[in-house]
């Protein structure tokens, strides 16, 4: 009889006690809100997070369906589809792009709806942060699943417009695709605005791994140039405003090329030791423990010390 006593007011103790704990990647809005200083950090790495899972089907999507490689063979990994032109609604790879994408499109858009701007030039700096790595997404994700912009960009989709999580997602309704048109203009509001927000050098020692008014000229200028046309029918306009963004960045004084021996060796260069990185996702080598070196980008391209698949190589010159 003691042992079902016992049993029954531990039973009690756990319907009784009601404690919401949220995991340690996730924060609600007034834990948020309470100190922003000291919350945005966390909520920015989470953003930057997403970046590192997001970046290798990101590369591979396109690299691997253009004309810079070659692979030995064929393979049964799901990236192959991008080599051969194929495509399959279950395909992971892409699947883990298009999740990431709007797991970083959600996360910085709350931040923008939570937190006001005007507190300080601090926190407008991190609001530009977010609104860079928002249209950077967008551009990013029409480029993939889009048309070419000189394709009728007022009639082909592009991509659904969703800047937050739904108050109610069990039963949100969700927007349709956008436009081609609708999405760049998406990405460009977005990165203006980033620019004319980040004031503050906030990472000096670690510029080219967050966001920066230099990365959004930058990414405007590539937008634009993706605006412009093709040889045949080409866009001045939108041409003279890829120029007008790419020379901001270069007048800026904070960039410069590498020496032709330099560039050789650029590949073991720490990304903020290179002066010509402006934006990149940084990998680190203990997020690969392991076996799990065969599954970087890297991995395809070299065997190193018993590690990685070696099976691509830079295609033959085009005669």
């Amino acid at each position: 009889m003691k042992k079902v006593y016992v049993l029954l007011l531990a039973a009690i103790a756990m319907v009784s006690c009601s404690v919401e704990r949220h995991p340690e990647y996730m924060m609600d809005d007034d834990t948020m809100t309470k100190n922003i200083d000291e919350s945005f950090p966390s909520l920015l790495n989470g953003c930057y997070g997403f970046l590192k899972t997001w970046s290798d089907p990101m590369y591979r999507c396109g690299e691997y369906a253009g004309d810079n490689i070659m692979i030995r063979g064929t393979s049964t990994d799901a990236f192959y589809e991008f080599i051969s032109y194929s495509r399959t609604p279950n395909n992971y790879r892409l699947q883990n792009f298009w999740d990431y994408s709007y797991k970083v499109v959600a996360q910085a858009s709350n931040i923008i709806k939570d937190i006001p701007e005007g507190k300080s030039t601090i926190t407008d700096t991190q609001l530009g942060e977010c609104y860079y790595l928002r249209g950077m997404i967008y551009f990013y994700l029409c480029r993939a699943y889009g048309r070419p912009y000189a394709q009728n960009p007022d009639t082909n989709l592009g991509m659904p417009i969703v800047n937050g999580t739904p108050d109610d997602p069990v039963n949100a309704v969700l927007p349709n695709r956008s436009t081609v048109k609708e999405t760049y203009e998406q990405a460009i509001k977005d990165l203006e605005k980033a620019a004319s927000l980040m004031t503050e050098d906030l990472h000096s020692e670690e510029r080219c791994i967050f966001a920066s008014k230099e990365a959004a000229w930058a990414m405007l200028s590539r937008i634009y140039l993706y605006m412009s046309g093709t040889y045949e029918t080409p866009n001045t306009a939108y041409a003279q405003k890829s120029v007008e963004y790419a020379t901001k960045v270069i007048d800026s004084g904070k960039f410069s090329l590498l020496s032709r021996k330099d560039y050789g060796v650029s590949n073991t260069l720490e990304p903020e030791n290179n002066p010509e990185n402006i934006f990149v996702v940084k990998r680190v080598d203990s997020e690969f423990p392991g076996w799990d070196y065969y599954y970087t980008i890297g991995g395809m391209y070299s065997n190193i010390g018993g590690m990685g698949w070696g099976e691509m190589y830079a295609s033959g010159k085009v005669s």
